[in-house]
């Protein structure tokens, strides 16, 4: 089992720099780049532009370590735009970053609801599973981000999930 605190670490950069690198401005058309971040000015899909202007600031806050601001931030776009899955996600990880899985999975959840055709949330969700110990749920949520990279050619990406998912299964 890995270090905790390197676990929250790890959620946290994964949420926030892989959300904004493989979110497209059409979910019909999502063909995730993550070696190829893109503006964020084009990646997130908000319906109200003031909820894209506070899910910025979120992340803008984060960045710089004011984790209360940031969270209030990430809540104020889902207040403004409840449909806004990349806030929902960014909360999720900064909540678990904090300890507060529960809350955080509640936060994922609402993000694959939304977004269901981005691996990155099923990952998300599935390691705040694990970390809470649920590991049943966690490798279906691993399982259906392994599937997705693979239906989008990510196979690299995919082994990688799938590797997680082998450790996981020796570990039950």
């Amino acid at each position: 089992m890995f270090y905790k605190k390197s676990k929250y670490s790890l959620l946290a950069i994964t949420a926030i720099l892989a959300i904004l690198s493989t979110t497209q401005a059409d979910a019909s058309s999502v063909k995730p780049t993550p070696k190829q971040p893109q503006s964020t000015n084009t990646t997130i899909i908000a319906l109200n532009q003031e909820a894209k202007a506070e899910f910025d600031r979120g992340v803008k806050l984060y960045k710089e370590g004011e984790l209360e601001s940031a969270e209030a931030a990430f809540r104020k776009a889902i207040e403004l735009d409840s449909e806004f899955a990349e806030a929902y996600a960014n909360l999720g990880s900064l909540l678990a970053n904090q300890n507060n899985l529960a809350e955080a999975i509640s936060q994922f959840e609402n993000a694959v609801r939304l977004r269901p055709e981005l691996p990155v949330l099923h990952y998300q969700l599935g390691v705040a599973l694990y970390l809470e110990n649920k590991r049943p749920e966690a490798l279906v949520s691993l399982s259906k981000a392994r599937d997705l990279l693979k239906e989008q050619g990510k196979a690299e990406e995919a082994e990688k999930v799938e590797k997680a998912i082998e450790r996981i299964q020796t570990e039950s």
